[in-house]
C-alpha cells in the first residue's frame, strides 16, 4: 500500500507569507465626520503613511470642500478618501432603525470595494480594460469615486465601528482584516429617550422596562455583531478598560484583544494661539477651570458644575475670581443633549452662578423633540463688553470650533482640565490637557486611570515630578478640595507638572507610536500564510452570502418595479 503523503499542516504550522517593506492598507469607516472614533482613524491612516505605507481610506459619507465639516487631512489631499456605497441605504428610517441602516450601509460599502478589487483582477480580459478607470488616474478630491474605478488589492482592511462586513470581506474580497473595537456597539446603543446615566458596562445594563422589551430587537444585531467580531485576524482596542469590558461582553470568542492607544499630535498642542474673533473667551483675568465633552447625560458634567460651585463657596472668597467653562458637542435634535444643557442651567441657578450660553453656530430654527418650555436659554450673539453676562461665572460653548479649543487650551489661565465622564472607555481629551500643559482632574474609573498619572502633587521642595494630574472617585467635595489645590497650585510646582503631562503624551500616545503599533498589527494579520480559501466552512459561507446579496437584490429590485407601477 502506497504512503498517502505527508500529513496535512495546521494553520498554525504555516509559514508566514513575504511582505514588501511597504504595505498598501485599506481603511473601512463608515460616516467619516468628526469625533473621536474618525479622529483615531485619521490619525492612525496618517501615521502609517508616515512610516512609508500606501493607504487609502473608504467610507460611505464625508464632507468634502472648505467648509465640509471633516479633518483636514481628509479635504487636502493628505489622505485618498472614497465615497462609495451610499447610494441605496439611508442613515435611518423615521428616525430609527439606525444601526440596522449603519449595517446594511457598510454591506453595501463592503460589496463596492470587493468589486473594485474584482475589477482589477478581470482588467486582463479583452476589451475591458478600456472601460476601466486607469490606476493611475488622478486623485482630486473623495466626489471622484465611478462605478468603473479599479482597485489593486490591498495587503490589509482595517474596519472599525461596525463588524458585519468583516466575514463579506474576508472571504470574498479574500482580505485579512485588522477590526479596530473602539468599544462594542451593543454596550453603545442607546436606550429609551431621555437623559443618559452613566453606569459600568461590565456589571451590565440598569434593569428597566424599555431596554428588555429593546434587547429582543437588538438579540440578533448583538449576535451578529458577535460572530462578525470573531472573524475578524487581529482585533485591537482603546484601552486596557475597553479590553476588559470585550471579554466579558463577548466571552464566547474567547479572545484577548491587543491594545493600541489613541494619540494626539503633539505639535499641535502647547503653543499660543491667538485669535481676535475669539479673543472674549479669555477676555479677562480670572483662573478658568475648563471641561470639554459633549452634552450627554452620561458624561456627568453636573459634576464639574457641582464640584465648582463648592469651590467658590470655600476659602472665605480666595476662589471667588475662578470661573468654569463647560464646552463640547450640542445637537437640539438629540433629547439627551437637550435635557442635559437644561439641567445644569438649573444647577448654576440653584447654586446662584452667573452664567451665560453661547452656541457657535444659530440653532435657534433646528427641530427639537423637547418641548419648548423645557428647553435651555441659548444665545448665537457673543455678549457685548457691557453686557452683565460677559464674563459669567459658567459659560457653556456649544459645539465650539478647533481654533476656540485651542485657544482655550493654550490660554495661561486656563489652570486645570476637569473630565468628569464615569467608565470612559478611553478618553481623548485629557491627553490633549497635558498636551498643553494643563492639569486633569478625572474620576478614577475606566481609561483615564491608564493615561493620567497622580502621584500626589509635588512640593516645594520636588525637582521633578510624575504626577500628570489628579484621580478622584465621583464626590463633589472630594473634587472641590482637589480643584483648591490645583488652583493654589505654585508656579514652579505647576511647570513641573505641565513637563509630566508633556513627556507622558510625548512617550505614551504620540503618532509615532500609534503609526508603529498599528504597523505592527497590520503585519501580524498579513503575514498569515493560512490561504483563507482553505478555512473551515468556507464554501459554506460564501453561498450563504451569496445567496444572501442575490435575495437581496432581488427584493430591492422588486420593490422599486413597485413604486414605479
Amino acid at each position: 500500500m502506497e504512503p498517502s503523503g505527508p500529513p496535512a499542516l495546521h494553520p498554525s504550522q504555516y509559514p508566514p507569507k513575504h511582505l514588501a517593506s511597504r504595505l498598501r492598507i485599506a481603511f473601512i469607516h463608515p460616516d467619516l465626520g468628526l469625533g473621536g472614533a474618525e479622529r483615531l482613524i485619521v490619525d492612525a491612516a496618517v501615521a502609517l503613511q508616515q512610516r512609508g505605507h500606501e493607504v487609502e481610506v473608504f467610507t460611505s459619507y464625508h464632507e468634502d470642500g472648505k467648509d465640509g465639516r471633516s479633518f483636514d487631512e481628509t479635504r487636502d489631499g493628505t489622505l485618498k478618501v472614497h465615497v462609495l456605497g451610499n447610494s441605496i441605504f439611508p442613515r435611518s428610517i423615521l428616525g430609527r432603525f439606525t444601526i440596522v441602516c449603519a449595517m446594511l450601509r457598510q454591506l453595501h460599502l463592503a460589496a463596492s470595494f470587493i468589486f473594485a478589487s474584482w475589477l482589477y483582477n478581470f482588467s486582463s480580459l479583452p476589451g475591458l480594460s478600456s472601460l476601466l478607470v486607469p490606476l493611475d488616474a488622478p486623485f482630486t478630491s473623495s466626489r471622484d469615486w465611478s462605478p468603473r474605478r479599479q482597485l489593486e488589492p490591498f495587503d490589509v482592511v482595517v474596519v472599525d465601528q461596525l463588524s458585519t462586513a468583516i466575514p463579506a470581506l474576508r472571504w470574498y474580497g479574500l482580505n485579512r482584516v485588522v477590526f479596530y473595537c473602539h468599544f462594542p456597539d451593543l454596550l453603545l446603543a442607546s436606550g429609551p429617550h431621555g437623559v443618559s446615566t452613566p453606569h459600568d458596562p461590565r456589571a451590565g445594563k440598569p434593569f428597566s422596562f424599555a431596554s428588555e422589551l429593546r434587547s429582543y430587537y437588538r438579540a440578533p444585531i448583538d449576535q451578529l455583531e458577535q460572530s462578525t467580531t470573531g472573524e475578524a485576524d487581529k482585533v485591537l482596542v482603546n484601552s486596557v478598560f475597553t479590553q476588559q469590558v470585550f471579554e466579558a461582553t463577548f466571552a464566547q470568542l474567547r479572545r484577548t484583544p491587543r491594545v493600541v492607544y489613541p494619540a494626539v499630535d503633539v505639535k499641535q498642542f502647547g503653543n499660543a494661539v491667538v485669535s481676535e474673533q475669539d479673543k472674549w473667551l479669555v477676555a479677562d483675568d480670572r483662573p478658568t477651570l475648563l471641561s470639554i465633552n459633549r452634552f450627554e447625560g452620561k458624561k456627568d458634567i453636573t459634576l464639574a458644575v457641582e464640584a465648582f460651585a463648592r469651590l467658590r463657596a470655600s476659602g472665605d472668597g480666595k476662589y471667588a475670581n475662578v470661573r468654569l467653562v463647560c464646552a463640547g458637542g450640542y445637537d437640539p435634535r438629540l433629547g439627551d443633549n437637550v435635557r442635559t444643557l437644561a439641567s445644569l442651567q438649573q444647577v448654576a441657578d440653584r447654586f446662584g452662578l452667573s452664567q451665560f450660553t453661547y452656541s457657535t453656530n444659530d440653532i435657534s430654527n433646528v427641530a427639537s423633540p423637547v418641548p419648548a418650555r423645557f428647553r435651555p436659554s441659548i444665545s448665537a450673539k457673543v455678549p457685548d463688553d457691557a453686557a452683565p453676562v460677559r464674563s459669567p461665572d459658567v459659560l457653556f460653548l456649544l459645539n465650539m470650533s478647533a481654533a476656540q479649543k485651542q485657544l482655550l487650551l493654550s490660554s495661561t489661565k486656563t489652570v486645570a482640565l476637569l473630565y468628569t465622564p464615569m467608565y470612559e472607555h478611553f478618553g481623548i481629551v485629557p491627553l490633549e490637557a497635558m498636551a498643553s500643559g494643563i492639569p486633569v482632574l478625572a474620576t478614577e474609573t475606566g481609561g483615564p486611570t491608564e493615561t493620567i498619572v497622580d502621584r500626589g502633587l509635588p512640593s516645594e521642595a520636588s525637582s521633578s515630578c510624575e504626577t500628570t494630574g489628579l484621580l478622584r472617585s465621583r464626590d463633589p467635595t472630594a473634587w472641590s478640595q482637589a480643584l483648591a489645590d490645583l488652583v493654589s497650585l505654585p508656579e514652579p510646582q505647576r511647570h513641573l507638572v505641565a513637563e509630566a503631562g508633556r513627556r507622558r503624551v510625548r512617550d505614551q500616545f504620540s503618532l509615532d507610536r500609534l503609526g508603529r503599533d498599528f504597523e505592527l498589527a497590520c503585519r501580524d494579520a498579513a503575514e498569515i500564510g493560512y490561504p483563507i480559501p482553505y478555512e473551515a466552512g468556507y464554501k459554506k459561507m460564501v453561498a450563504f452570502f451569496a445567496i444572501a446579496i442575490i435575495t437581496l437584490a432581488f427584493g430591492i429590485g422588486a420593490f422599486v418595479l413597485g413604486m414605479e407601477r
